[in-house]
C-alpha cells in the first residue's frame, strides 16, 4: 500500500474547506465592486466639475451642456464608467439618480 498518497476523506475535507472559504468571499466582491464603481463615478464627477471651470476660465462663459465639453475636448463622455447619466443644472455637474 502507498502511503504518500491522500486518503479521499482528506480530500473531500480539503473541498469542503476550500467550498466554505468561497462561501464567505464570493458575496464580499460582489459589494466590494459596487462600492468602487460608486468611488468612481464619483470621482468623475469631480473631474468634469472641474473641467467645466477649466472651460469657463478659457473661454469667459460656462457651456450650454455637457455635449460642448466633449465636443471641445474636454471630457470623453458624458457618462460615468459606470454607465449613469451626469445630469448638468446651474453649472454644476451631478449623478443623475432615479
Amino acid at each position: 500500500m502507498n502511503k504518500r498518497a491522500f486518503t479521499l476523506a482528506e480530500v473531500l475535507l480539503v473541498l469542503v474547506m476550500i467550498s466554505g472559504l468561497m462561501f464567505l468571499i464570493i458575496p464580499n466582491v460582489n459589494n466590494t465592486k459596487s462600492n468602487i464603481d460608486d468611488k468612481t463615478c464619483k470621482a468623475y464627477i469631480e473631474l468634469v466639475n472641474s473641467q467645466i471651470q477649466s472651460y469657463y476660465l478659457e473661454n469667459g462663459h460656462y457651456p450650454e451642456n455637457l455635449g460642448e465639453l466633449v465636443d471641445n475636448n474636454y471630457l470623453r463622455s458624458t457618462t460615468c464608467p459606470n454607465g449613469s447619466e451626469i445630469d448638468y443644472q446651474d453649472n454644476v455637474a451631478s449623478i443623475n439618480e432615479p
